[in-house]
C-alpha cells in the first residue's frame, strides 16, 4: 500500500548543547588534550593515543576524545589545509569518521553564529509590512 503524498523530511537545524566544565573539568580537559597531542606527535595513532591517557569520568572522556578530533581536524585540515583523507590515514581512522566529524563541525558552526546573529539582533530589526 502505498501513502498519499511524502513526508516532509525535518529541515531544521539539530539542536547542540555545549557543555559547561567546573574547574577540574577544565584542567582535565587541558592535560587529557596536550596528553593527546603528545602521543599524535610522537607518531601513535589516534587510537594509541587516546589509550595513552585515562580519563576517569566515562562521559568527560568520551567529550574530550570528540573534542580532541575536531582539534585534529581543525588545526590539520582547515589550518593546514590536509585533505581529509590524508588526515584519516594519518590518524589511522576511516574517512567517513573524519567527514562526518567534520560535517558535525560546521553544523556546531552555524549552530553558534545563529545564536550569535540572533542575540546581536534581538530588538533591532524593524518590523515591516510586507
Amino acid at each position: 500500500m502505498k501513502k498519499k503524498g511524502r513526508e516532509k523530511k525535518k529541515t531544521d537545524m539539530p539542536e547542540f548543547s555545549f557543555k559547561e566544565f567546573t574547574p577540574e573539568e577544565s584542567r582535565l580537559y587541558k592535560e587529557s588534550v596536550n596528553k593527546f597531542r603528545e602521543a599524535i606527535t610522537a607518531g601513535k595513532t589516534l587510537r594509541q593515543a587516546y589509550e595513552s591517557h585515562t580519563i576517569a569520568d566515562k562521559e568527560l572522556g568520551n567529550l574530550i576524545r570528540a573534542d580532541f578530533l575536531k582539534i585534529m581536524i581543525a588545526e590539520r585540515h582547515f589550518a593546514q589545509r590536509q585533505g581529509l583523507e590524508e588526515l584519516a590515514r594519518a590518524l589511522d581512522v576511516s574517512p567517513d569518521l573524519i567527514k562526518n566529524t567534520r560535517a558535525q563541525m560546521l553544523q556546531e558552526v552555524g549552530f553558534t553564529a545563529a545564536n550569535q546573529f540572533g542575540k546581536e539582533l534581538d530588538g533591532v530589526i524593524p518590523k515591516t509590512n510586507d
